[in-house]
């Protein structure tokens, strides 16, 4: 079953006013090793650039590692890259740029979905 995550910014959060990214959770995968629980998510999200997506969306504590790929339908390629700001943090997040082959960044309202693009993801935290 999806778990859809409409992300509500407060006022202080990072990235663009108005904007936010639509996040559909499918699957999540918890590891207990020693004193710890390594978190697995899967899913995709629909995000521009230059936004941001937060660990607490993602349902984590903190972010370690986000593997992003476009989900586009057509033949337009895009190259979407991250940054993760805190890594081990609490709460921490990553930034995510998106280019075209072009090398024109789709920011928000410039992508073929809603303004933004369909990302494919995986995230690792705790």
């Amino acid at each position: 079953m999806v778990q859809v995550v409409k992300v509500a910014r407060a006022s202080g959060d990072i990235g663009y006013p108005g904007w936010s990214p639509l996040i559909h959770i499918h699957h999540v995968e918890r590891s207990v090793f020693g004193n710890g629980i390594a978190i697995h998510i899967y899913g995709e999200m629909r995000i521009a650039a230059k936004e941001v997506v937060y660990a607490r969306e993602l349902k984590l504590n903190t972010i370690q590692t986000l593997t992003l790929t476009a989900e586009t339908g057509t033949h337009t390629g895009y190259n979407p890259q991250k940054y993760i700001y805190r890594k081990g943090e609490f709460d921490n997040y990553a930034s995510v740029d998106i280019f075209d082959m072009g090398g024109s960044e789709i920011i928000a309202g410039n992508g073929p979905d809603e303004g933004s693009v369909w990302l494919d993801f995986e995230a690792l935290g705790e």
